[in-house]
């Protein structure tokens, strides 16, 4: 079903009779691919329209598919993140399960990376961690310990979503869902290569993960424990996600496993540091400068 509907995306409202986007958005499901890239691209807050359209997960789903089709015409899959892992933030969006957002190499930058704030409607930044695929058997794991035999790398990470939609709104996370779950950019750190699988069991729990800011203030901090009970539950939920819609996860994917805290709102002139201790009795960090 998710195919057909893909394809009335793809060739249906979104174009005109010349196969380009038409310029003036409807506020219709298949056109909302088309109005969400050009909002993307502009830096803009969606239309209102949206948030009566889009009022229930099946119709998210439809309008990602079709946001993704679209996204994937300009850059290739770095990997997938999992959103509203945390309890906390599933309340503030009155769900009780996580979403799953697409993750494009375009959006990847590496530790010390200088971001903008204009290069978002309304950037945020959260304290995240990345799993690395080792091979495509983690698309048969149905437990953590299966999991974990299949991870090469955790990898220190400060996601940077875009909040380019109104969160008081009824539906906000149906919304959230249809616009890929917000992934604008995300930096990374030195990857921590997986030696023995059973501390990639022990260690994720148990650490301690806190974001600050130049100014020495602690913004951020808990366990990873926070997500999901455990992290490598994410890509469990993931796996499930993936095979509803017929995908699997391919060897040096990354999968952004979850954010601890919930986001905070971006300041111009900041650099935050995301650090991770308690795993292996080393520190680990990632910065990023916003200006």
């Amino acid at each position: 079903m998710y195919r057909l509907l893909l394809k009335l995306i793809l060739f249906g409202n979104l174009l005109n009779p010349h196969g380009q986007l038409s310029a003036s958005p409807e506020c219709t499901l298949t056109g909302f691919a088309g109005h969400y890239m050009r909002a993307y691209r502009n830096r803009v807050i969606l239309n209102d329209c949206y948030h009566q359209l889009i009022d229930d997960m099946d119709k998210a789903r439809i309008a990602q598919l079709g946001l993704i089709a679209l996204m994937e015409g300009s850059s290739q899959r770095a990997g997938y993140k999992v959103g509203l892992t945390d309890r906390k933030a599933q309340e503030m969006f009155a769900v009780s399960r996580p979403l799953v957002g697409v993750l494009f190499e375009q959006m990847i930058l590496p530790d010390g990376a200088v971001i903008a704030l204009d290069s978002a409607a309304s950037l945020l930044v959260e304290l995240d961690l990345l799993a690395r695929v080792k091979s495509a058997e983690i698309n048969q794991a149905n437990s953590i310990e299966d999991v974990a035999r299949h991870i090469d790398a955790i990898i220190p990470f400060i996601e940077l979503p875009d909040a380019m939609f109104r969160r008081d709104s009824n539906n906000a996370a149906a919304i959230l869902l249809a616009g890929n779950v917000g992934a604008r950019w995300g930096v990374y750190g030195a990857p921590i290569t997986v030696i023995n699988e059973q501390d990639l069991i022990e260690y994720p729990p148990a650490m301690t993960l806190q974001l600050s800011t130049d100014t020495g203030e602690v913004i951020r901090s808990g366990q990873g424990s926070q997500i999901l009970g455990h992290p490598l539950n994410s890509v469990l939920f993931l796996l499930k996600e993936l095979s509803l819609r017929n995908e699997t996860l391919k060897p040096g994917q990354i999968i952004s496993l979850g954010a601890i805290g919930g986001p905070v709102k971006a300041q111009r002139g900041r650099r935050y540091t995301a650090q991770y201790s308690g795993y292996g009795g080393k520190v680990f960090t990632v910065s990023v400068t916003i200006q």
